[in-house]
Order: C-alpha cells, then sequence, then structure tokens
C-alpha cells in the first residue's frame, strides 16, 4: 500500500458485493439517515471524499499489508452461543493478514456497560444474555494474554465487546478502531470516555500486543451542504437530502487525522 494513492478495494454491503460506496447508500435502514449529525455520514462522507486522508488511514492501519483488500460496510458477526442480533460493524477491513473493524462516533452517547445489557435481557430467560457474552469471549481469547471470565467484564461497555470479537472472528490479526470525528457540532470536544473504555477493555484481555486498540481523532468541518440540510430540511426530508448529499456533495472537509494506539 505504498504510494499516495489506494490500491482498487473489493467493496461489500455486508456479504453483498457492490460496484462503489455509493451503491451501499439505498441498502442501508432509513434511520442510518434520519439525522446528519449520525456518525455514518461522516464516516460515509471520509470514505466517499476523504481522498488522500482516508488513504493514509487506511495504509497505517493496515501496516502497509501486501495483496487484495475487502472492505466490508455493516459487517456482520454472530454470537456462536445464545441467541440475540447480530454484531453490525461499520465498515471491517481485510487485507493481507490483517482484519481491523472500525467503529463511527461523532455525537453517540456512551453505550451501555456489559452488567447493564445483561440486566435487560428477557426475565423469561435469564441465562441467554450471558450465554451469548461467552460466545463473543470465546471468539476474542484466542487473541488474550489470559483465559477471559465472564465476570470481569462487567464494566466493560458491551458494544466495544462484541466489535472486538468481530474482529477476531474472521482471519489474521485483528484491530479494533474507533474513529471519533471532532468537533461536535456545536464546536464542542468529543469522545473522552472512549479513551477510557479501550483502555479498560485492553487491560481485561491482559494487553495483548497483537490485539491492537486505537481512537482515531479525525478532524472536520462542516460545509455550507451540511448547513443547508441541518438547519433548513424539513424532518420528513431528511433521510433523502442526507443520501443524495453524501452522493453528490461534500458536507466535510477533512483536516487530519491522529491515530492514539491504547494499552490497557
Amino acid at each position: 500500500m505504498s504510494g499516495s494513492a489506494l490500491r482498487d478495494i473489493a467493496w461489500y454491503f455486508g456479504n453483498r458485493r457492490i460496484d462503489s460506496v455509493g451503491d451501499a447508500l439505498p441498502l442501508y435502514g432509513r434511520d442510518e439517515f434520519a439525522s446528519v449529525t449520525r456518525s455514518t455520514v461522516p464516516l460515509l462522507s471520509l470514505i466517499k471524499g476523504g481522498g488522500e486522508i482516508w488513504a493514509s488511514l487506511v495504509r497505517d492501519l493496515m501496516n502497509h499489508s501486501e495483496g487484495d483488500m475487502e472492505a466490508h460496510l455493516e459487517y456482520q458477526v454472530r454470537s456462536p452461543k445464545g441467541r440475540g442480533k447480530p454484531s453490525h460493524t461499520d465498515l471491517m477491513l481485510f487485507a493481507g493478514d490483517h482484519a481491523v473493524a472500525i467503529e463511527g462516533k461523532w455525537t453517540e452517547p456512551r453505550y451501555p456497560t456489559v452488567t447493564e445489557w445483561v440486566a435487560c435481557g428477557n426475565p423469561d430467560n435469564p441465562g441467554n444474555r450471558p450465554n451469548v457474552l461467552n460466545g463473543w469471549l470465546s471468539l476474542i481469547e484466542p487473541h488474550a494474554q489470559k483465559p477471559l471470565v465472564a465476570a470481569d467484564f462487567g464494566e466493560a461497555v458491551y458494544q466495544s465487546v462484541h466489535r472486538a470479537a468481530s474482529a477476531c472472528f474472521s482471519r489474521g490479526r485483528p484491530t479494533l478502531a474507533y474513529l471519533q470525528f471532532s468537533p461536535l457540532p456545536d464546536g464542542s470536544a468529543s469522545g473522552s470516555h472512549l479513551v477510557q473504555d479501550l483502555f479498560h477493555l485492553h487491560k481485561i484481555l491482559g494487553s495483548p500486543d497483537a490485539f491492537r486498540f486505537v481512537l482515531i481523532e479525525v478532524a472536520i468541518e462542516r460545509t455550507a451542504a451540511f448547513n443547508a440540510i441541518a438547519n433548513h430540511v424539513q424532518p420528513l426530508e431528511v433521510v433523502d437530502e442526507v443520501r443524495r448529499a453524501i452522493h453528490d456533495d461534500r458536507l466535510f472537509e477533512f483536516r487530519g487525522y491522529r491515530i492514539r494506539d491504547l494499552r490497557g
């Protein structure tokens, strides 16, 4: 992956082959574009119009791996135990022996911990969610530095646990990457909890050198096209306008990024 441009990437929506990122837009559920501030919006805008910033970021994440590259939007993995919804990773990259699970964040709040998630399970089947959790841990454990015990994960953010499991599911050396867009729409800083949460989870795994955890902070600037949607588009028209704008306009200028490696 040397040079200023990326090689050709084989794009997928889940496991469905698509020709370009633009082809994925109608495949997303409408909720993903119900607001112009959903993290899906800057993520797809970065992929589609980030130019050398996007290319450089991919090279850094994949450690300049050689060989064919696949990129899967909305990559799904199910826990091998219990019954529940699959994990939907925003973007999964595969190249050589590297697998990188990328989760985009912008205005989204902190997600529930494992303890909170388990407590909201079906009272008629109280063992199911702990069983699902053990399934995720069975995927992660080969890449951890110690045996994994479910009781240690109570304060871990549940989403990060199943995203980490997704990174370990397929092949090669896994990386879990959270991609935080900044600043927030009101101009304030964002994502302060992510550092501590990722540190905490990596520590529970025994701080494995071979399982990389990173926080990527991407500096963005909203364009006039973004402001036109945010300030003037009626709620019932937002979804279609956001899709159109991602495809046809530039909603953001991308000013750079910083990768922070997080070891527990």
